[in-house]
């Protein structure tokens, strides 16, 4: 019994070091790669809302955005984990939308704040290059015309 008393004991701060590591928050991204990520995303994937959330630099800590955002109206269940797909290295957010339709924007931002969050734009493709529609204070949009690097 004291042997695993001492296992025990002696595990603990190796399974600490070990879980500190593996949650350590990344820095954000710089724009620059976050947009050539939202533009593979947006070549690659059909029926989506891509959406930039500051702050989300960690799976485990992105659970709440998932379970606000999964529960608007239009979202897609069926695809991805509840209709959300989430990527903590660019901070992008998917959300899978049904027969085209289009969420709702202050829906959207008061859910990704309640997660703790912030809803800085969101991503379509335009002419071939991607654009940001980054979210006011009102709810509405301010379209920011963004050009390839490349």
């Amino acid at each position: 019994m004291k042997l695993i008393s001492i296992l025990l004991v002696s595990s603990i701060p190796l399974v600490s070091a070990i879980s500190s590591f593996a949650n350590e928050d990344k820095p954000e991204v710089t724009p620059e790669i976050r947009l050539e990520a939202a533009k593979r995303v947006l070549t690659e994937s059909v029926g989506i809302s891509l959406i930039y959330v500051k702050g989300l630099v960690c799976p485990s800590c992105a659970i709440g955005v998932r379970k606000n955002l999964s529960k608007m109206k239009g979202v897609d269940k069926e695809r991805f984990k509840d209709g959300i797909d989430m990527d903590a290295d660019t901070q992008l957010v998917k959300i899978a939308l049904k027969d085209k339709h289009l969420p709702d924007n202050k829906d959207l931002i008061e859910r990704v704040d309640d997660a703790g969050y912030i809803a800085v734009e969101e991503y379509k493709m335009h002419d071939g290059h991607v654009d940001a529609l980054k979210f006011q204070k009102d709810a509405s949009i301010k379209i920011v015309h963004h050009k390839s690097h490349k």
